[in-house]
């Protein structure tokens, strides 16, 4: 242990960040205790709650960060240390004047009074993200003052008067479930956050429309939300688009999400679409995801604007035959994809609509697939055929196979999505096995795949 060099040391040091391996980091011998004792950076930021004893340590914790570094915390209380967290908030309160960053995650009540209401001053704070992780309500008051927040992140915590954390320093503003941030409270994010790039707003109660279109006249005044490249809402289809005509008719915003609950409701599909296409270039990627119970398609023109259409009922998913015939009428996007991507269980929706609208670029498309080892298409479906039908694209020229981190893709789930392409007759195709995402032996694997497959023939495979 010894040899290892200082600039070693202070390398490994920089990927602990929890409470628990800092202490038995500086327990592995003499001279990595001395290490860790003349580094007030490494005590400066840390991540705890997860033991009772993180609560105990925090204060030693403090004390070892010196006095002039900035904090950065993170800190998780659950219902088995719930003994320890008033105590542990506490502790921070002598060290308010220097924390930059301050991450709380509970899921239960806790009474963040002494921190978070008690009129204390953040000087140099610049993040905040206070989440709840369960669907509750606490009822939290906001007293403290932070001249220098940047980043607001609040999820499933009943702020209550979370607008007086509307500060013009705040260029990252998330809201997700935020006590009662809705509609109504958009336009005192965009009035009094004139820095704000990146605006997420999901309202508790977000697929009720109330007001009429008088309502949103506000959004009109100039100048509103100068500096905004994102905006993410989760409302009523009709209020996403009511507030884009209004406040960002001569905007084209770099990224824009609008949510639905229901993507067969009554035309809520055509109705986000119309509300967050209009304005961009011809479409050249079209791309569907699927994370838990969101499924999320994703388009991007060729000046690199992104509009990504949720729908978040897990009981509901698009009709990929209708979503690609709207967006072949309406955007032509069957002239100019480049790149597709779809989930299994679209597979046979997918190929038959391309029947009719197919991608008429002559050369240069990427037919992406998101699966698993574990996991083939889906057989037949009340025959309805998924894996049975063909996918004819001529201007095939790359097909990739990705998956979570967590999976290695099998060789049989190549053969058997591959054996229903029907290559270009004049052309070899690209074929990429792999996730860029996977670390070490996975990544290292990924690759000889990639080499042993690319540049053969789709029908010699």
């Amino acid at each position: 242990m010894s040899a290892l060099v200082r600039d070693l040391l202070g390398e490994m040091m920089t990927h602990l960040p929890s409470i628990e391996h800092k202490f038995a980091f500086a327990q592995v011998s003499q001279l990595w205790r001395d290490v860790a004792l003349n580094s007030h950076v490494f005590w400066s930021s840390f991540a705890g709650g997860t033991s009772h004893a993180d609560g105990h340590r925090l204060p030693l914790i403090l004390e070892r960060s010196g006095s002039v570094t900035t904090l950065h915390i993170q800190l998780l209380v659950t219902q088995h240390v719930a003994d320890w967290p008033a105590d542990a908030l506490k502790a921070l309160v002598p060290y308010v004047a220097r924390i930059e960053a301050l991450e709380i995650e509970f899921d239960f009540k806790v009474d963040v009074g002494c921190l978070l209401n008690s009129n204390l001053v953040f000087p140099v704070l610049k993040r905040l993200c206070l989440n709840g992780r369960q669907y509750r309500n606490y009822g939290i008051l906001a007293s403290f003052t932070a001249p220098q927040l940047q980043t607001l992140d609040i999820e499933r915590v009943d702020l209550s008067n979370w607008t007086t954390l509307l500060l013009p320093s705040l260029l990252n503003i998330r809201l997700y479930q935020a006590g009662d941030a809705n509609v109504e409270n958009l336009w005192d994010i965009f009035n009094r956050c004139p820095r704000a790039w990146r605006v997420v707003l999901h309202a508790s109660k977000a697929w009720d429309s109330r007001h009429a279109d008088e309502y949103f006249e506000v959004f009109a005044r100039r100048p509103l939300a100068p500096a905004l490249r994102q905006l993410d809402l989760r409302l009523a289809a009709s209020d996403i688009r009511r507030v884009l005509e209004a406040g960002f008719f001569d905007v084209v915003l770099h990224t824009l999400t609008g949510c639905i609950y229901n993507v067969h409701n009554d035309g809520d599909f055509e109705r986000l679409a119309g509300a967050i296409l209009p304005g961009v270039a011809p479409l050249v990627a079209f791309e569907l995801h699927h994370t838990g119970d969101i499924e999320q398609l994703e388009l991007r023109d060729e000046e690199g604007h992104v509009r990504r259409l949720q729908c978040w009922n897990v009981a509901s998913e698009f009709n990929i035959s209708q979503v690609w015939e709207y967006l072949s009428k309406q955007y032509d996007i069957h002239k100019t994809v480049r790149e597709i991507q779809l989930l299994p269980h679209h597979w046979g929706e997918l190929a038959k609509i391309i029947e009719s609208y197919p991608p008429q670029l002559r050369d240069g498309i990427t037919l992406r697939i998101e699966t698993d080892c574990t996991t083939a298409f889906p057989d037949d479906k009340e025959g309805e055929g998924q894996i049975t039908k063909i996918m004819r694209i001529p201007g095939l020229a790359k097909v990739e196979f990705c998956g979570p981190d967590d999976y290695l893709l099998s060789l049989k789930t190549v053969y058997d999505s591959l054996a229903h392409i029907e290559p270009p007759p004049t052309r070899t195709v690209e074929v990429c096995i792999g996730n860029k995402g996977v670390q070490g032996h996975r990544a290292r694997r990924s690759r000889c795949l990639a080499r042993r497959i690319t540049a053969k023939s789709l029908d010699t495979l």
